[in-house]
């Protein structure tokens, strides 16, 4: 079994890229998270690029690199990643899993903001109740 073939049932998003970003290969799984693309620049958010450049450049170390990248999904969301990259030959071995405790946070303050919000709107709208009985009181 050629290596091509197995990275097809490798259960995480995977690539086999060369250094300027050209997809060789990838694991079948990948395509459900992003679009079918030629090159991984396509799905790199651009204030994370420079990050992937530096990932690209290390291709004469042979220790995986790691960063958190922003990548395009197939939905077209961008979500944080936290990808890996060991280089063996000149081939790349990027491995892109979703970093969920990066987004936990922000859920959780939005959360808070929403209800902190609805607080404020309840405490409005008795203001104008309030305001509009005095109104109603003041034409009769």
């Amino acid at each position: 079994m050629d290596m091509s073939n197995i990275a097809k049932w490798i259960p995480v998003p995977y690539f086999q890229i060369r250094q300027d970003g050209t997809i060789l290969n990838s694991s079948n799984i990948t395509h459900s998270y992003f679009q079918s693309t030629s090159s991984i620049w396509n799905i790199i958010y651009k204030e994370d690029r420079n990050k992937a450049i530096l990932m690209l450049s290390q291709i004469t170390n042979s220790y995986p690199v790691t960063q958190y990248l922003i990548l395009q999904t197939s939905n077209k969301l961008f979500m944080n990643f936290k990808c890996t990259i060991q280089w063996q030959d000149s081939i790349g071995h990027l491995v892109c899993t979703e970093a969920k405790n990066i987004k936990a946070p922000s859920v959780l303050s939005v959360q808070k903001s929403l209800v902190n919000t609805q607080k404020r709107l309840e405490e409005s709208e008795k203001h104008l109740n309030n305001v509009i009985k005095i109104l109603d009181i003041r034409k009769h």
